[in-house]
């Protein structure tokens, strides 16, 4: 077998953990300080003989042998394929650099974000003045084709990694839209996609109004500058709104809360054969006014962090529909020749140990809502009772 091949396979089984990220709605976080190495056992020595054999078998019999990145790559993939993990996935070294693009908040695309809702790619959002919505993508489309092959059974990764591309490349997308025979088949021109972390704006002379977009590594900065600038403007207290938000870095998560929380845990880690770990605020408060929290079923993962944690503490008044309920931590780690595997290694926990893994996030105050109404201030009542909820708590 050739050495590259047994270098894959021997890092699949003593890995190296990292710190990482979360994209998408899919949370990375840094759960070792070393190594977690797998101990070399007989089932071991079993896969790399089989897998050696197949290599081989493959070299010299094959009407058509497969290149050697190919082997690799799809010898990763079927690994992971086995745990049943949805959201397990290899990075080759082309996907790899771009996901670590999107972590700086600006990437090679078409502007939108999108999460499965009911086993198919839906879109949550689509930015304004991005090629996407330039061309009519909305969302709720439901991403069925891209450049002619089906997503049907892809992760969204594999889907978005199909999606992004350097800047003025095309990429073609069948969508499905309620309403509408058929797919819209949607020509798209890519390029770079810069993800705002924070629009914040007064509402009245009193409340600071904050919509998140994501969690990477500027979104506490931004959050913790448009509080400023907005106490400056007269804010008595805040409206955080993080609907549609998928998540981001977890750093990120437990940084924006501790600009809420003096102080205690932010988020428990469940990791299998480990001890619960716990990751606190920082001690980087940057306001103690009163605080409302907008959710919605879109709002996953680094979100749910962040309400779930303040709303333990009693720091904020949640309001909304009960959040994605993305509560399980994919732990991103490199192989040591630019591409990567991400895969489920625990699951996370709020303050007070509250699980949020498929249960989500429930408000203290619920609100149905279409979610087109967000556009309109007149018709978005969740905004709406938020505000009234504020200003119930200003002295």
């Amino acid at each position: 077998m050739d050495r590259t091949f047994k270098a894959v396979i021997a890092t699949m089984l003593a890995i190296i953990v990292v710190s990482a990220t979360f994209i998408g709605g899919t949370l990375f976080g840094r759960l070792s300080a070393g190594a977690a190495v797998v101990p070399t056992s007989s089932g071991s020595n079993t896969l790399t003989s089989t897998v050696s054999k197949v290599d081989g078998i493959i070299r010299a019999g094959a009407l058509e042998p497969s290149s050697e990145e190919s082997i690799t790559a799809n010898a990763v993939r079927g690994m992971l394929e086995s745990l049943g993990d949805p959201y397990a996935h290899y990075y080759d070294k082309k996907a790899y650099s771009q996901m670590l693009e999107e972590t700086t908040g600006q990437f090679g695309g078409i502007g939108v974000t999108f999460g499965l809702k009911n086993e198919k790619a839906t879109i949550a959002r689509v930015l304004p003045g991005t090629p996407a919505e330039k061309a009519g993508v909305k969302a709720d489309d439901v991403i069925a084709e891209v450049d002619g092959k089906p997503t049907a059974k892809q992760t969204t990764d594999q889907i978005s990694e199909r999606i992004r591309g350097p800047k003025g490349t095309t990429v073609t997308i069948g969508l499905e839209r309620a309403g509408t025979a058929g797919l819209i088949s949607v020509k798209i021109v890519r390029d770079i996609i810069v993800m705002p972390n924070v629009e914040p704006k007064m509402i009245g002379r009193d409340v600071g109004y904050i919509r998140m977009w994501s969690f990477n590594e500027r979104s506490a900065d931004d959050t913790r500058k448009a509080i400023a600038d907005l106490a400056a403007k007269g804010a008595k207290g805040y409206v955080l709104d993080l609907r549609e938000n998928p998540g981001g870095l977890l750093t990120s998560a437990i940084d924006v809360a501790s600009l809420f929380v003096a102080d205690g845990v932010i988020v428990r880690v469940d990791e299998r054969g480990a001890p619960e770990q716990e990751q606190r605020a920082t001690g980087a408060v940057a306001t103690d006014k009163p605080l409302v929290v907008l959710v919605d079923d879109n709002s996953a993962s680094a979100s749910e962090i962040v309400a779930g944690a303040l709303q333990d503490y009693k720091r904020a008044v949640i309001v909304g529909v009960k959040s994605y309920g993305k509560g399980s931590v994919q732990t991103l780690r490199p192989l040591g020749d630019g591409s990567a595997v991400k895969l489920t290694t625990a699951h996370y926990l709020t303050p007070k140990k509250r699980v949020i893994n498929k249960k989500g996030v429930t408000p203290d105050v619920v609100v149905e809502m279409e979610p087109k109404l967000q556009s309109k201030p007149e018709t978005d009542t969740q905004l709406t009772r938020a505000l009234e909820e504020l200003r119930k708590l200003f002295k």
